[in-house]
């Protein structure tokens, strides 16, 4: 999981609040563009790695020595081609002779010249000695004051760790790692592994060697230096070993580190049990560090943001996403997400960035079913169904769809999307999960981490698993899904009983456009018929752009339910009478009930009895929270007084999900009578999400006072990451009222205390309030060499919007960068900046 996630919600959430997932979409669905990048070819192969580093916090530099051993893939090779960047190589030897090298600063590479060349097959070790200030891949956060120490952390997905090490860059190459790191006193290093020796040298310095035996890829190396305490957990109990496990973070942190991470060794044992392979490791440490980027699952040693720690009783977000009625990613949600990771990713590993689905979505799917282990099969169908909504609400706001493994993409964030890569992939692999079913899927799933155990993988492995394991032949699906297509149908479904056949005809058009990369999809799907005397279901199977099918059914149906259990990436418009809908969501499970709320909402809003049946579900305390949070954001976008009345009602709810739901469905319901009862809940609900989403849900309605209000709650501090302070600023944008422009530029610089995602709120608002602020091209061009790497990066983006040919040096500067996402988007913003000065005849 990365930053990029949450800046990207913060970028779209006013662009996609609200959308209805079952609502007719428009054709147009197009494929991302960027250069074909099949993947890389290498003529070498790293045996192994081994760094002898010093790190010097006051300059922010590192200095030592890299130890190389390689084998030839080709004869003879005669240069040693490392990715480097920045790097100011002082020696390069080889068996103690000094070995001729070059650096190519614009291409990021060392190139050692071996004398002799290597034959193929044959092993060559080469040591380089070279010191750096790196400006990607670690990060160096300088001492403030005595209360926060100084500290340096690593981030090296998309090639990055070309920044600090020379190396090979890529996903499809893994080599075991030792680390030997030195680190001024009163500093500690967790890395990689297990922990060799820990030395107290006479310089008052202190040495730690870490030793990584299993082979991993380079993204995946760590090394986090800091004042951090180690906080043990209880060992992991598998068959015939115990896994060590351990969490490091700042000093006094000891309760919030048990609340957050404390289900871990319970994780490590329910993830060794359900995929059939135990957790591969020496040992499992977490690690706690300042403006992290999100979380990274570099082996053995995960790295967290700092917002991952809580206590009982803060919001369940990981970072803040109060404009919404429940956060994608929960802080349970990412311990279990990165741990999973320790077998996909880290164990087998997409061979590149194209099949990066094989470790996300995999890693995504298997939190959700830590969810359903732990919290029960009701809460996974809901967090389906929510995913289902992001994914969908995503494509209808942006139009793009791309196929699960892709080889276009301009910069590596692309290959991250969340609703894609992250979203879309889980619910992918659920839908083979159910197209197997669980035994089956549970012996495919360990068949494919033995076979390709330590080595890379692409889409086609996880296809020939699937075909052992079940002699099921999914290659159509995955042309539909995986390798193919791109999006996923939208059903126009409908239905007619005949007395006289006693049968059910069934008739299931697919409506999404039919467009050069994808067609119709062929998939089962289970069909629920319910009448006086029960429900029955029938499996039918889906192939062309209409099916028409006939089902028992012996008397007229009270409802007939499609894709029962909710199973199928799609969106469904389905002409039905209301009296049938009303029937599912009293005696549906539980997706056929979310679907049938959205359905009130969406074709049946004017009828009264749509409000009635979602306000007298929202007030019933035994129903699912999932089920009583739709209904809240359906009343939402029902409006009217009735059901403002019952949101209103629904703010002293004893859940506080139920009640983070009902101010956000306020907000939309568009009473302005509402706003004193969602001010009663910023001051006196001691959830602080709920609170944040009432300030949401104020800036939403607007009004007079709404701004005046909302400017006073961004001085009240928050037991949680900022939380009544964010949300101020997300309601304030809401407003968008140019006058707030000054408010909003003083929340984006970096300051003692402040959280990034507060700045990084506060630049959106600013972005969409007062877009032509010349304050506001002056900040971004500031910010574009801002430490915090998710600020810089929206700084750099922001900046290319502008199109001000001034700023034509700099982003072309920027376009050099080390960091291949920063690079990326300042060539965008250049591209862009032409188009548009072209256009306007060079004029801004």
């Amino acid at each position: 999981m990365r930053r990029l996630l949450f800046l990207a919600t913060v970028q779209a959430c006013a662009l996609l609040a609200g959308a209805p997932a079952a609502a007719q979409v428009l054709p147009g669905d197009r494929l991302p563009e960027g250069p074909e990048r099949p993947v890389r070819e290498r003529d070498f192969h790293i045996q192994s790695y081994k760094a002898e580093l010093a790190f010097d916090m006051a300059k922010q530099s590192i200095s030592g020595a890299a130890t190389v051993t390689f084998v030839a893939l080709r004869s003879p090779l005669s240069t040693l081609s490392l990715d480097a960047a920045d790097l100011a190589v002082t020696a390069v030897e080889r068996d103690g002779r000094p070995q001729r090298f070059e650096s190519d600063a614009a291409a990021y590479r060392l190139d050692v010249t071996l004398d002799p060349p290597v034959a193929a097959g044959a092993e060559a070790t080469v040591r380089i000695a070279y010191s750096c200030k790196p400006r990607a891949g670690l990060y160096f956060y300088p001492a403030e004051g005595s209360a926060t120490p100084a500290q340096a952390w690593n981030y090296g997905e998309g090639g990055l760790h070309r920044g600090w090490l020379p190396i090979y860059a890529d996903t499809n190459d893994r080599f075991p790692v030792e680390f030997r790191i030195t680190v001024p006193k009163g500093l500690t290093a967790v890395a990689n592994g297990r922990l060799e020796s820990d030395r107290e040298n006479a310089d008052g310095t202190r040495t730690l060697h870490w030793i990584q035996e299993g082979p991993i890829p380079n993204y995946l190396l760590t090394v986090d230096v800091g004042a951090l305490e180690r906080v043990p957990l209880r060992d992991a109990k598998l068959e015939g070993r115990s896994v060590p496990l351990s969490v490091w973070a700042p000093a006094g942190k000891r309760d919030a580190v048990q609340f957050a991470f404390g289900e871990t060794p319970a994780m490590v044992e329910f993830f060794s049990q359900k995929m059939g392979y135990p957790y591969p490791w020496a040992k499992y440490d977490q690690v706690v560090l300042r403006e992290f980027a999100g979380a990274m699952e570099t082996t053995s040693a995960t790295g967290f943001t700092a917002s991952e720690l809580r206590l009982a009783g803060d919001p369940p977000d990981f970072w803040p996403v109060y404009d919404k009625a429940r956060p994608v990613f929960s802080y349970e949600d990412v311990v279990a997400h990165e741990l999973a990771h320790h077998w996909f990713g880290d164990l087998v590993t997409c061979r590149s960035l194209g099949s990066i689905w094989l470790n996300e979505s995999f890693a995504t799917f298997w939190h959700t079913m830590w969810n359903a282990h732990v919290h029960g099969e009701d809460d996974l169908t809901y967090q389906r169904w929510w995913y289902l909504n992001e994914y969908v609400d995503y494509v209808r706001a942006t139009g793009s769809v791309r196929p699960m493994e892709y080889l276009r993409w301009k910069e590596p964030a692309a290959m991250y999307q969340q609703e894609t890569t992250y979203v879309k992939g889980s619910l992918v692999l659920h839908m083979i999960r159910h197209i197997l079913g669980d035994a089956d899927f549970d012996r495919m799933i360990a068949a494919y981490l033995k076979r390709n155990e330590y080595s890379n993988v692409d889409s086609a492995d996880l296809l020939e698993a699937i075909e052992r394991a079940s002699g099921i032949n999914l290659s159509p699906f995955f042309a539909d899904w995986v390798v193919g297509g791109g999006g996923h149908p939208r059903f126009d479904v409908s239905w007619r009983w005949s007395a006289q056949r006693r049968q059910v005809d069934l008739t299931v058009r697919q409506i999404q456009a039919d467009l050069p990369f994808e067609n119709d999809f062929r998939l089962p799907v289970e069909v629920e018929i319910a009448d006086g005397s029960g429900a029955r279901t029938h499996k039918v199977e889906l192939s062309g752009w209409s099916t028409s099918v006939s089902l028992p059914a012996p008397t007229r149906p009270t409802r007939v339910t499609f894709d029962k259990g909710g199973w199928i990436v799609c969106e469904v418009k389905y002409a039905r009478p209301i009296e049938e809908v009303l029937d599912e969501l009293s005696g549906g499970d539980l997706a056929a009930r979310l679907r049938a709320a959205r359905q009130l909402a969406d074709d049946f809003g004017g009828d009264a009895r749509s409000s009635a049946a979602l306000s007298t579900l929202l007030a019933d305390g035994r129903a699912h929270w999932g089920l009583r949070q739709e209904a809240a954001l359906d009343l939402g976008r029902i409006r009217g007084t009735a059901a403002a009345a019952s949101l209103t009602k629904a703010l002293s709810d004893p859940d506080p999900r139920v009640r983070r739901a009902a101010a956000l469905g306020l907000g939309a319901a568009g009473e302005a009578s509402a706003g004193d009862a969602l001010r009663k809940v910023v001051e006196t609900d001691r959830a602080e999400d709920v609170a944040a989403a009432a300030e949401v849900a104020i800036g939403r309605l607007g009004g007079p006072g709404a701004k005046d209000y909302l400017r006073k709650q961004l001085g009240r501090d928050s037991r949680w990451w900022d939380s009544i302070r964010i949300g101020a600023l997300l309601g304030l944008s809401k407003l968008s009222d140019p006058s707030l422009a000054s408010l909003f530029e003083g929340y984006t610089a970096p300051a003692p205390g402040r959280v990034p995602e507060v700045r990084l709120t506060a630049l959106a608002a600013w972005q969409a309030a007062a877009p032509e602020d010349p304050r506001l091209a002056a900040a971004l061009r500031t910010l574009t060499s801002d430490r915090n790497r998710s600020v810089r990066l929206a700084a750099i983006q922001g900046l290319g919007k502008l199109h001000d040919a001034s700023d034509t040096g700099l982003l072309e500067s920027i376009a050099k960068d080390p960091d291949p996402n920063a690079a990326q988007f300042a060539k965008d913003g250049l591209e862009e900046s032409k188009d548009f000065l072209e256009a306007k005849g060079g004029r801004r």
